[in-house]
């Protein structure tokens, strides 16, 4: 798979000819990954044959040990390094300039992504997938719709219901992964930090794509980051006003407060941790909806490559 040269770098710049060798080079062990197994992939135009009518997700529940070395993404890194601030207190995504210069990669990292058979990965490289599948989706998601400022619609519509991705003959959709796979086969609210909400309010994006080899600490970094953003918990007496990213996905948490509240403990700073200490109960608290966008000034970016083939996808 040819990949576009990423035209595209914020106050620090990289070299573009590195960082589409390493493109290339992350797509094609994707790739080489995928094609391991001697069974063939299922055609997705009849993925609906291969559901089971009491639980179309079945697949997933299984997972290999393979002594594979782990999967890289670090093209994700590469990604998130040109077209994430990450100095401005919260990160923000330049959807602009991915619209202008990388929808058409955003759509071939996604693709390739979707060769994979997470059946055949251990579980800790399922999750990693099943991550990196989501935020990716998100980013290119919101892409297309951009210019869009308030994005509580876009988050609660058809965009993240739709069943627009395939893994394994599977169809499924942004909240099927985080929903029914991520909560059902995985259960770790750590994970809810992890994934992409593309809102002020929502978990920042991280500067390392998920690894199955580190992923523990990095889930641990996600929830202190995200649970001690500011305006994510709000103690007022007994009470725990809550990010609806918590509130509202309370199967990873049982559906208990006190399981809830354990967890905001956990990875509190010892301020938020004090005043947690008398909370009895949740409920769910403010949450800004405006997106997490960063629109460049002219020189912030370097200018587009003349060899770049990466063109929008529109919306």
């Amino acid at each position: 798979m040819d990949i576009a040269r990423l035209p595209f770098a914020l106050s620090r710049p990289m070299a573009l000819g590195a960082g589409a060798a390493l493109a290339a080079a992350a797509i094609i062990t994707l790739q080489a990954i995928a094609q391991q197994s001697t069974t063939p992939m299922p055609t997705m135009p009849g993925a609906e044959a291969n559901r089971p009518a009491d639980d179309p997700f079945a697949i997933f529940a299984t997972a290999h040990e393979p002594a594979e070395a782990p999967i890289s993404y670090d093209v994700w890194n590469e990604f998130v390094g040109k077209l994430v601030l990450f100095d401005s207190g919260r990160t923000e995504i330049a959807y602009r300039t991915i619209k202008q210069n990388a929808a058409t990669f955003l759509d071939e990292f996604v693709t390739a992504i979707q060769t994979l058979r997470p059946e055949l990965l251990s579980k800790k490289e399922q999750l990693a997938l099943w991550i990196n599948l989501y935020n990716a989706q998100v980013v290119r998601v919101t892409t297309q719709r951009y210019p869009v400022r308030n994005v509580e619609a876009l988050v609660n519509g058809p965009d993240w219901s739709a069943q627009s991705l395939g893994l394994s003959g599977i169809k499924l959709s942004l909240n099927d992964i985080r929903t029914h796979i991520l909560a059902r086969y995985f259960g770790d609210p750590r994970i809810l930090a992890a994934l992409l909400v593309p809102a002020q309010g929502g978990p920042a994006v991280q500067k390392q794509a998920a690894s199955g080899p580190i992923i523990d600490a990095q889930l641990d970094a996600a929830a202190k980051q995200y649970i001690n953003q500011s305006g994510v918990v709000v103690v007022k007496a007994d009470i725990a006003y809550v990010s609806p990213v918590y509130t509202l996905n309370r199967m990873y948490f049982g559906g208990e407060d006190a399981r809830l509240i354990a967890h905001l403990k956990q990875f509190a700073k010892p301020s938020l941790a004090a005043k947690l200490a008398g909370v009895t109960r949740v409920e769910t608290g403010k949450f800004d909806w405006a997106l997490n966008d960063v629109v460049p000034r002219q020189n912030d970016f370097s200018p587009p490559s003349s060899q770049s083939g990466g063109q929008s996808s529109g919306s």
